[in-house]
């Protein structure tokens, strides 16, 4: 029963999270075309990619000692792993917008004002911060509080901001998502502060946390860009609208994957507490409810995507109804990544980072060869080929390293 309630309210909260971005991409869509929304939502790819290595692996790794501290009581290594993590990334992050600064200086890519490309930039410390202290909240039991800080400020100051400014150009909306995601940090850092005893310890043994973060770190950036391999490629060799037709389809898509993902915040901590405590026969039990929970989530909104496309993507825009065959393929894929389940967080949870990092290199390496093939030939297509060529190696992969490493049974539902 905590695990359905937890889901539930996970879910909940998810959910106005998907709309809540959904209204702002609609936006985005109907107040900039598809030309400038294409410019946003690949340079927003990008900074995900960046996010990600700036967080050098450490989401996960938190995660996991913090619910492993919490469980013992150990407020003091709790506290010195996520303070460690927090500065290691703040270094990182700043090191990597100097150089990104100095290239686009010294190599301008285009002809046109790089202002935007700036703000963006400067997301991306305050982006990694969050991510890390939302991963900590997580671990602690307080899905809902991390979820908000997650998931729910950002695009909701955004769309606030959007309202109130009414954006018509790229630089403009930068500007307007560097201040939300500003905004976003500060409730983070402040619930951090005075709701977690926080004591100021960087105590913790670098190596142990060099060790653990190493391997999630190429998992991290690898499976990042797996998210955003289609945009990437089609910022290379498509246009911006097919960029942003394609940006459009794919967040609709994933709504599914919101499910799994509010699923994945209850039982990831719980997870790691079985194993270490080598209680297989509840981790089967964890591992077959969660799927059971996404399933049941999934299918209406499965059905609805394929069967009215047309409808929910005219919210976007009329020139984005063409692309209702690209919709109703990437939502059968997400509803594959659903029905695979938590293998990502159950192989990352138990000690099998590395096994998961190597399924999710294949599928990067094999996804971006074909990538370079056929997508300057069939861009969109081609895009939507290799997107879900990712998903589906990926699932494939790990589910067979959870039914042959944990003996957990991935597809049973009983």
């Amino acid at each position: 029963m905590n695990l359905l309630k937890g889901s539930a309210v996970a879910l909940a909260l998810r959910v106005l999270s998907a709309l809540i971005s959904f209204v702002v991409a609609a936006s985005i869509t109907r107040n900039l075309g598809t030309e400038q929304a294409g410019l946003y939502f690949y340079a927003t790819s990008l900074i995900v990619l960046v996010v990600s290595v700036c967080s050098l692996g450490l989401n996960n790794t938190v995660l996991k000692h913090v619910a492993i501290y919490d469980s013992q009581k150990d407020n003091n290594k709790l506290n010195a792993v996520v303070n460690k993590s927090v500065l290691w990334s703040i270094s990182f992050s700043l090191l990597v917008i100097t150089i990104l600064a100095l290239l686009s200086l010294l190599l301008p890519f285009s002809k046109q004002p790089l202002t935007y490309q700036y703000y963006f930039l400067l997301t991306i410390p305050s982006l990694a911060i969050i991510a890390l202290i939302s991963h900590a909240i997580q671990a602690k039991g307080n899905i809902a509080v991390s979820m908000i800080m997650a998931g729910l400020i950002q695009p909701l100051s955004f769309l606030l901001i959007n309202f109130y400014r009414e954006p018509k150009d790229i630089t403009t909306l930068a500007e307007c998502y560097l201040i939300s995601v500003t905004i976003a940090l500060i409730f983070s850092a402040v619930f951090w502060l005075r709701r977690s005893q926080f004591i100021f310890t960087i105590n913790f043994d670098s190596k142990v946390l060099l060790a653990s973060c190493s391997s999630l770190l190429i998992f991290q950036v690898f499976q990042q860009f797996n998210t955003v391999i289609g945009q990437l490629f089609l910022g290379v060799w498509g246009s911006n609208t097919e960029v942003a037709l394609f940006a459009v389809s794919i967040k609709v898509a994933t709504l599914t994957s919101f499910i799994m993902f509010a699923v994945n915040r209850v039982v990831a901590p719980k997870f790691a507490s079985l194993y270490a405590k080598n209680d297989m026969e509840g981790l089967q039990k964890a591992v077959t409810q969660s799927k059971r929970i996404m399933l049941a989530a999934t299918s209406p909104l499965i059905c609805i995507l394929l069967i009215f496309p047309e409808f929910v993507l005219s919210l976007f825009g009329s020139e984005y109804k063409e692309s209702a065959p690209v919709l109703r393929v990437l939502a059968l894929i997400q509803f594959f990544s659903v029905w695979v389940g938590s293998v990502s967080y159950l192989l990352i949870m138990t000690g099998e980072e590395k096994t998961h990092r190597n399924n999710v290199i294949i599928a990067s390496i094999l996804s971006s060869v074909l990538g370079c093939i056929i997508v300057p030939y069939y861009p969109l297509w081609g895009a939507v080929i290799i997107s879900g060529l990712c998903v589906i190696l990926t699932c494939y992969l790990s589910s067979r390293a959870v039914t042959n490493k944990l003996n957990i049974k991935i597809f049973s539902l009983f």
